[in-house]
């Protein structure tokens, strides 16, 4: 489409709010839907060819604003590659959300905001941080057993742990938010 001179870009609209375009739109795309006699304009480029191109180029705009932004560093250690995260299939949880982001029901984080008296955690070895509850928190020993036992080099990063051991890494997760 670029080499026909083609732009796209794309937008939300508000539906039905006036916007002169997005009501020409709703006209073309009924009358598209009523009649059958409107022809195609895409009948040289498969819909599967301009679907994949436009999810490459939206990961790799993704991928460039996600290097380039300095927030996110916790996410960042998991996921350095946007194209790696967009293959996996994982199951969201809030607590996985928690590990992932170091938001949330973490003392260090909610330490920051004056939620939390103090940021240490339980085990009394260190601030309560995703990095220490999953490399070094004592409440977690035996859990943390059976990771390693599962993984050659530990400590590991946490782009392997979340690559490979997701479901050992949410045995700790899920150990260490019920108490």
């Amino acid at each position: 489409m670029k080499k026909a001179g083609w732009q796209i870009a794309l937008s939300w609209v508000k539906v039905h709010a006036g916007k002169e375009g997005n009501e020409l739109a709703d006209i073309l795309a009924k009358r598209a839907a009523t009649k059958g006699t409107i022809p195609e304009s895409y009948t040289r480029i498969p819909k599967s060819v301009v679907l994949r191109q436009l999810k490459e180029e939206c990961a790799m705009k993704w991928q460039t604003s996600w290097t380039q932004t300095t927030k996110g560093s916790t996410t960042k250690e998991y996921f350095p590659n946007i194209g790696g995260r967009l293959k996996m299939k994982l199951y969201h949880t809030g607590n996985l959300t928690t590990v992932l982001t170091g938001h949330g029901n973490i003392k260090a984080y909610l330490h920051r905001f004056n939620i939390s008296e103090d940021p240490m955690c339980p085990c009394g070895k260190g601030e309560q941080t995703t990095q220490h509850i999953i490399y070094d928190c004592g409440r977690l020993k035996k859990e943390r057993g059976r990771l390693r036992a599962a993984i050659k080099n530990w400590p590991t990063s946490k782009r392997i742990l979340i690559t490979r051991y997701y479901n050992f890494q949410n045995l700790l997760i899920l150990y260490l938010l019920r108490r």
